[in-house]
């Protein structure tokens, strides 16, 4: 045996371990539960909005996974994971006359389904928790979603008197012309990074963020914003 090919012991046990594994594929189902946020820059592109909040939803879902062990320490993973997420964003928009405002509270919730290929490394850090960090990418799918928006508009009248009025509007998700600044595309693609630990050989628990890389607003306007997900989860699941 090689000095590159010798196990790496701590405390009793192999921590690094570089042998063949006995299981060349392991596989899992697990249950996903966090938050799901979209950035945009809207701000920089509408000079009418004087102010704008977003905030992070509830996101959810469940999903199944395959590993196929290249070592003891190293092995390529893939997914497939059926989410539901949520958004919200609240805006100020003031008139081009300075007579008139809008406060829009917006509320997004969506589907998706997503497909990550990451390469995991598995450290021992005892005789039955192993720790697993994960880098790869992943791509999504969008299924189906609703924006819905209620507009509270402000305007003073000739009088100097202020009048107000609600509209409440409804667009889809994905692919709708009609949504209030933009709606968005239904495929995106970004960086996965996860951490977690497995008890036992089978119990796994572990936190996840998934980074868009993809500009998905689906905009048919002559200004053209951006946006982005952004979603952390946690994970709990069993490995077979």
């Amino acid at each position: 045996m090689t000095f590159a090919s010798m196990p790496v012991r701590a405390e009793g046990h192999v921590t690094v371990d570089k042998s063949r594994p006995d299981d060349f594929i392991d596989f899992d189902v697990h249950a996903l539960v966090g938050g799901s946020y979209i950035m945009e820059n809207y701000v920089s592109c509408y000079p009418e909005i004087s102010d704008l909040n977003a905030g992070m939803g509830a996101a959810f879902g469940v999903g199944a996974g395959v590993r196929f062990n290249i070592r003891g320490y190293l092995g390529l993973g893939t997914e497939l994971n059926f989410t539901r997420n949520a958004a919200k964003m609240d805006m100020a928009v003031v008139g081009s006359d300075r007579n008139s405002v809008s406060n829009v509270f917006q509320r997004n919730s969506y589907y998706k389904v997503d497909l990550p290929v990451y390469l995991t490394f598995m450290f021992n850090l005892s005789g039955t928790v192993k720790w697993n960090v994960d880098a790869g990418m992943y791509y999504s799918y969008g299924t189906g979603g609703k924006q819905k928006n209620t507009i509270y508009d402000t305007r003073a009248n000739e009088l100097g008197q202020l009048m107000m009025s609600v509209t409440n509007y409804k667009a889809d998700f994905y692919n709708d012309s009609r949504a209030f600044i933009n709606s968005y595309h239904r495929r995106d693609i970004g960086i996965h990074l996860a951490t977690g630990l497995t008890f036992g050989g089978h119990l796994k628990v572990g936190v996840r963020a998934h980074i868009g890389c993809s500009n998905i607003a689906y905009s048919t306007g002559i200004v053209k914003p951006s946006s982005h997900t952004l979603d952390f989860l946690g994970l709990v699941g069993w490995q077979f």
